[in-house]
């Protein structure tokens, strides 16, 4: 039997998303889309209403050596206008194996030392090969105001 009692401490303080990643061009970093649904123009996602930001990488599947770049964006539109880096992570572990992660946390109060005029964040990433996959797992953390149902379940139609 399953509990009765619906209980939503964690999912009312964080919001969770989970994007599949394939880098288009394996040249060049980049913002990756954390819009839902993806394919939009919403690359970046806002911070207005949240303290704390984490993003993790998950090598899923490799043809090259991996993530090569790795860092936490701010912009100044949910497009990635005026892409300023506020934490970079060293990548120097090599996570050139399937299984290998990498993780980096920021706070609101970074973001704006290094970008005063942001208004989104974001993850910029880069892999060794343009087939290299990887799964990204992006939180908004201490929301101003926590409501049940922040982190939502997303189905491909």
């Amino acid at each position: 039997m399953t509990a009765t009692a619906s209980t939503e401490k964690v999912s009312a303080n964080r919001k969770q998303i989970m994007v599949a990643w394939k880098p288009a061009d394996a040249a060049t970093a980049q913002l990756v889309d954390l819009g839902q649904p993806q394919g939009a123009s919403a690359l970046m996602l806002p911070i207005k209403d949240y303290h704390h930001f984490t993003a993790q990488t998950l090598a899923s599947l490799l043809v090259g050596a991996g993530v090569i770049a790795f860092s936490i964006y701010a912009g100044t539109s949910a497009a990635g206008a005026t892409p300023t880096a506020v934490k970079t992570h060293a990548v120097g572990s090599a996570p050139d194996a399937q299984g290998d992660s990498l993780f980096l946390e920021c706070s609101v109060q970074d973001i704006h030392e290094v970008l005063p005029a942001a208004t989104h964040v974001g993850v910029w990433l880069d892999c060794a090969n343009n087939d290299d996959e990887t799964s990204i797992t992006f939180t908004c953390e201490r929301p101003r105001f926590p409501v049940a149902g922040l982190t939502a379940d997303y189905i491909v139609a």
